[in-house]
């Protein structure tokens, strides 16, 4: 045990302090995402219905040879000449612990349910201002396929909790056909593939609904904990991004996160994550032959390659996602000339919301009105 952990803390500081040269090989690194194509289409599954201002409707669209699900809310307003705007919202980490983020979300695999989903208010909030809002499932989640399999283990979160279902047994573990724990520390960069797909599908909207038009110029990309690193990703490896805004962002390192929740975090500090990251990395390297590791897939490492407008909001005593992870990322982005906005709000709320949930909505309106093209 010993060696293993020398070994890990070795490979922390080299993998974010000593490789400077950008390795593009592995397939979930951010440099083999710029490079690699991203082609499907998008059609629509369902109609939800029609509700006050807004109707939606169940789409999907291929990722990786996977089908994938997302709820669209359509406004009911005339669109402008050109087009809805139109707003992809990436969810955080779904299906462990915290009440608050499943009754915020509904997206967990066992209780996600598209009538939930249609009573979040951000997702109605912006159809209600005039966006076409997608609200994606990663591979994985909600209605959406994955390629894994149960293999006899619990589930974790990426926190290292075992969830639930929604009649509150364990659920068995799932690991891709990389031998990756689902939803583990790595699998993030899987789910901004989704969403660079999802972007791509916009391109290709097979019979949409009578009379949709979107404006595929003005593409904005939101995303909350988790789904900030997605987003962030998404825009750092993407060029079609209007402008894109990030809730409580995990936008650091993987072994800053580790860290966090290993040794502060009061959610769930139980001493093996760092070690669950370094076998996790090991594990893909040991699969595809690659030398990945965390520095690849850190978003904060490629600020240099980011072009869209960026708004970040925090709460300054976060203790689910700390708040010096997104302001930092926002000065890391104005040092490169990224036009950048921060704001920071008393308390430790990691879901926003009454009073604080409706600022943070006004201060993406304003902030995506302002960068439309």
């Amino acid at each position: 045990m010993l060696l293993l952990t020398v070994a890990w803390v070795n490979a922390w500081a080299q993998g974010e302090s000593t490789v400077t040269e950008r390795n593009s090989s592995a397939p979930i690194s951010i440099q083999y995402l710029t490079q690699r194509n991203y082609d499907s289409s998008l059609r629509v599954a369902r109609k939800l219905g029609d509700f006050e201002g807004y109707s939606s409707y169940a789409v999907e669209w291929e990722s990786d040879g996977l089908r994938l699900s997302a709820l669209m809310n359509v406004p009911a307003a005339p669109a402008p000449p050109d087009g809805y705007p139109i707003l992809i919202m990436n969810h955080g980490n779904a299906g462990n612990e915290w009440a608050a983020f499943r009754d915020f979300y509904s997206s967990d695999q066992d209780s996600a349910s598209y009538r939930e989903r249609v009573s979040a208010w951000p997702i109605i909030r912006f159809a209600l201002e005039g966006f076409v809002v997608l609200f994606p499932d990663y591979r994985g989640h909600g209605f959406s396929e994955t390629n894994g399999q149960h293999s006899g283990f619990w589930q974790l979160d990426r926190h290292g909790n075992r969830i639930r279902n929604s009649a509150g047994e364990f659920v068995p573990r799932v690991m891709d056909n990389d031998g990756l724990r689902f939803n583990g520390w790595l699998y993030t960069a899987y789910y901004t593939i989704d969403v660079l797909n999802l972007v791509a599908a916009l391109s290709s909207f097979e019979d949409p609904p009578e009379g949709l038009e979107i404006d595929r110029d003005n593409l904005f990309l939101w995303g909350r904990s988790l789904g900030g690193d997605v987003t962030a990703r998404a825009f750092t490896v993407g060029d079609r991004i209007a402008a894109a805004s990030l809730w409580v962002p995990a936008t650091t390192s993987l072994w800053d996160q580790a860290h966090h929740y290993q040794y502060d975090s009061p959610c769930c500090a139980d001493g093996f994550i760092m070690e669950v990251l370094f076998v996790e990395l090991q594990t893909y390297n040991t699969v595809h032959k690659t030398n990945l590791v965390a520095r690849d897939l850190n978003p904060s490492n490629f600020v240099d390659q980011v072009n869209n407008p960026v708004i970040v909001q925090v709460t300054i005593d976060d203790t689910g996602v700390r708040s010096a992870w997104g302001i930092q990322y926002h000065h890391q982005l104005s040092e490169y000339g990224v036009t950048t906005e921060l704001r920071v709000y008393p308390g430790n709320a990691h879901v926003f919301s009454g009073d604080l949930l409706e600022r943070a909505i006004q201060a993406d309106l304003a902030f995506f009105r302002s960068h439309m093209r």
